[in-house]
């Protein structure tokens, strides 16, 4: 990435082993939504000229490290934080002040080879799955979310948004216990490749029909929990309308600029105890829950709607901005 709307694919110098880190060969990488929204506007955490890419296995060809051995096919948590902050001793270190974070402020994994100086940020995967294994960083991402909202059983829980991260969370909310599980999606026909018992109620968000869903869905009690999983979403007062007592909602998918101030009516949040929280990306530890979440055999092959060589790497991103499907993926030889 040169800078908004420029995408180029070109020959670059080969990275050189790390003193302490690993040198990998990148096996898959898949295209993010937050990569979409790099590529045709720009991101605040983003710094140009730029390899992107931050959801990606590889495999160690040259390791100076005890940590980790050559030959072991990995998954790589995309931050690399200080280690010493209090953030970071709290294991919280995507909220470490130094964070740097691959594909955005480093170079992420769109290349053949990767360095990386930190192996703790390797995440063993064994017999996995490389093209499987690459949902382990968005799948971090709603677990982080997930804990802060206390997703349990017996939640009700509606997801708006019915993409890749739509999906994830509610995948994620069905393994923590959640009794039903309702979308919001407009463009119906992303949905074809899902399967049905992922959601239990679906309704686009036109006129009454999301409302008229969560009524139904929850016999009237409301929404226990409310994941936005697009910035299509404005989270304005009808929304929080839709919580029941107790609800939570969380801050998940980035606003627009201009959607990102809102009035709340805090008597609301007060009198029914409503609780609002953000979820930015996820720790190294979220990394390493996700990961193994997935090694315990969930079938989430239905969610790779495009496969691409690096050279195709034009086609993937069109294909995740077309919002036609779910998840597109650049895989290597």
């Amino acid at each position: 990435m040169r800078s908004p709307g420029v995408l180029d694919v070109e020959d670059v110098g080969d990275p050189t082993l790390p003193r302490g880190g690993a040198l990998l060969r990148v096996l898959a990488c898949a295209v993010c939504g937050t990569d979409v929204k790099m590529l045709e506007k720009g991101h605040r955490d983003l710094t140009y000229p730029r390899i992107p890419g931050h959801e990606v296995t590889a495999e160690v060809l040259e390791s100076d490290s005890d940590m980790v051995a050559e030959g072991a096919i990995v998954q790589v948590w995309p931050g690399e934080a200080c280690g010493s902050c209090p953030h970071c001793h709290a294991g919280n270190d995507n909220l470490c002040p130094q964070v740097r974070i691959m594909g955005f402020n480093a170079d992420g994994g769109m290349a053949e080879r990767i360095s990386v100086s930190d192996p703790s940020r390797l995440v063993p995967i064994g017999d996995a799955d490389p093209v499987m294994m690459t949902l382990a960083e968005p799948l971090a991402c709603c677990v982080n979310a997930q804990e802060k909202l206390r997703v349990g059983d017996g939640d009700s829980v509606l997801v708006l948004g019915g993409g890749p991260m739509g999906c994830l969370n509610a995948f994620l909310a069905r393994r923590r216990g959640a009794r039903t599980v309702m979308l919001s999606e407009p463009v119906l026909e992303r949905l074809d490749h899902v399967p049905e018992r992922l959601f239990d109620n679906v309704s686009r968000p036109e006129g009454d029909e999301l409302a008229d869903m969560v009524r139904q869905g929850t016999n009237g009690a409301g929404a226990d929990v409310i994941i936005p999983c697009t910035p299509n979403v404005r989270l304005e007062r009808g929304l929080f309308d839709l919580l029941a007592p107790g609800g939570r909602l969380c801050v998940f998918s980035g606003p627009r600029h201009e959607d990102s101030t809102v009035e709340v009516d805090l008597r609301n949040v007060h009198y029914r105890e409503l609780t609002v929280v953000g979820s930015y990306g996820n720790s190294s530890r979220h990394d390493r829950l996700a990961v193994g979440l997935l090694r315990e055999g969930a079938d989430l092959s239905w969610m790779f709607t495009g496969r691409f060589g690096l050279d195709e790497v034009r086609q993937a991103f069109e294909h995740a901005s077309g919002r036609r499907g779910q998840r597109s993926v650049i895989v290597f030889d």
